[in-house]
């Protein structure tokens, strides 16, 4: 009877090894290509500007032929896209809202956080959840009544208007990534400092502001890498003196009537893309630290 029983267990496991094999490598598969339609447009975009010819390459991995001459590698559109006098004027503007509405976010931010995660207060959760209700909220929804606003108020195509519709989204995701930090300091630091600090405020500002100084600076570096991308808003509340790099680069960086070729264009996209993509590899370990603080406490 125990070896009938035996002989039924032995047939199914080869079976379970090669469902799982099986499964794994679909999900091995479908994260190639998951990659792979991410990162073909800006590849292909860097490689044009570079001289390399895409299909080129596809034809020689498929087996073809392919002439010498189909690859010729060369800096003249990078050169042509750093010449064009628009593309620093948008990367600056860029930059200048980023820093102002960080800078605004930061100030506000980093006490409400500081707020939720450590004092007990009346209608603290409601609070939080206002907040993550507003991560949901579609800029469609609001850029129109701001252009409206600021039209009338006269802060259309002006650095504090542009910052403070973009102060609306990226708000949230400072408060709920900082408190995350203030979450993590263990609470046996924040009895020792009750002990020898006279307020609450004492003790935000000498003891838990600078245990968490790193965290708040890779909050900032994100946000400014959030407005660097964004192009809704940008689109819609800037002008000719305002206007952003990705809002720069989709009309065509040209003055007056005169248009750039469309590689010198790609070449400026690159250059607005490389840094972006170079914070978001430098900083990735303390992001996913960060959300997965905020997401468990």
């Amino acid at each position: 009877m125990s070896t009938s029983r035996a002989e039924p267990e032995k047939k199914t496991r080869p079976a379970a090894r090669t469902q799982s094999w099986v499964g794994r490598a679909l999900l091995y598969f479908a994260f190639v290509v998951a990659i792979l339609y991410s990162l073909f447009p800006p590849i292909a975009m860097a490689a044009d500007t570079v001289g390399a010819n895409i299909a080129a390459l596809i034809a020689i991995i498929g087996g073809a032929h392919v002439a010498p001459h189909a690859f010729y590698f060369t800096p003249f559109y990078y050169q042509n896209a750093l010449s064009l006098a628009a593309f620093p004027s948008r990367a600056l503007n860029s930059l200048v809202i980023g820093a102002l509405s960080i800078g605004a976010a930061l100030a506000v931010g980093v006490p409400v956080s500081y707020i939720l995660a450590r004092v007990d207060i009346k209608g603290k959760g409601a609070v939080s959840f206002v907040l993550l209700a507003l991560r949901t909220v579609s800029p469609f929804a609001v850029v129109l009544p701001l252009y409206v606003f600021f039209k009338r108020v006269g802060l259309w195509d002006t650095y504090q208007g542009v910052a403070l519709a973009e102060l609306v989204f990226v708000l949230t995701f400072v408060v709920w990534m900082v408190k995350g930090f203030f979450a993590d300091i263990p609470r046996q630091v924040y009895d020792a400092a009750s002990v020898f600090a006279t307020s609450e405020g004492q003790i935000f500002r000498r003891v838990a502001l600078p245990l968490v100084a790193g965290g708040i600076a890779v909050t900032a570096i994100f946000g400014i890498v959030l407005i660097w991308n964004e192009f809704l808003i940008s689109t819609i509340l800037t002008g000719p003196h305002t206007k952003s790099v990705a809002v720069g680069i989709w009309t065509g960086l040209g003055a007056g009537n005169s248009t750039p070729a469309f590689t010198d264009l790609e070449a400026a996209a690159t250059l607005a893309y490389l840094p972006a993509l170079a914070v978001m590899l430098a900083i990735r370990k303390y992001l996913a630290k960060g959300f997965s603080l905020a997401t468990a406490r």
